[in-house]
């Protein structure tokens, strides 16, 4: 049984009928080998979905106003809004620290809440029992101070 199919496999490769579906392969390989895209035609990209994002947003909020008697903006605008401008609500059952990148290109870590002075903030590889500083204080200091992680 196995010879059967085996010399079938024979008579099909002889034949030339696997040649068109190697060649249809080949191109298709070639379409993507090498041909990856760059940083900015990525950021290019997910700047436009977020452009696509945010016109939905607008084509809603206007759509709530026709006429003489406006109707509310629906709820979702605002979060969605929110979500593409990469902020998102705070969870209070969310206990993993945040990582954050300063202005200056330095990676911080949160390490405690202060009810005086809000967040505090230490610099990535220090000293996990510091206390740190007040994320705003560093935020004024390096220009930015923009979260992008979070862990355990």
């Amino acid at each position: 049984m196995a010879d059967d199919r085996l010399a079938q496999i024979k008579s099909r490769v002889e034949a030339g009928a696997f040649l068109a579906d190697i060649r249809w392969l080949i191109a298709q390989l070639e379409r993507y080998v090498d041909t990856e895209p760059t940083v900015a035609e990525e950021m290019s990209y997910l700047s436009s979905c977020l452009d696509a994002v945010r016109a939905v947003c607008d084509q809603a909020r206007q759509a709530a106003r026709p006429g003489d008697q406006p109707v509310p903006e629906p709820e979702w605008i605002a979060a969605v809004e929110q979500a593409a401008n990469g902020n998102r609500p705070d969870d209070p059952a969310d206990r993993r620290r945040r990582i954050y990148i300063d202005g200056k290109g330095r990676a911080w870590m949160s390490q405690d809440t202060d009810p005086v002075e809000g967040e505090l903030i230490a610099p990535l590889g220090t000293n996990p029992f510091d206390h740190g500083e007040p994320a705003r204080k560093v935020q004024c200091r390096t220009g930015a101070l923009r979260e992008i992680g979070r862990t355990w």
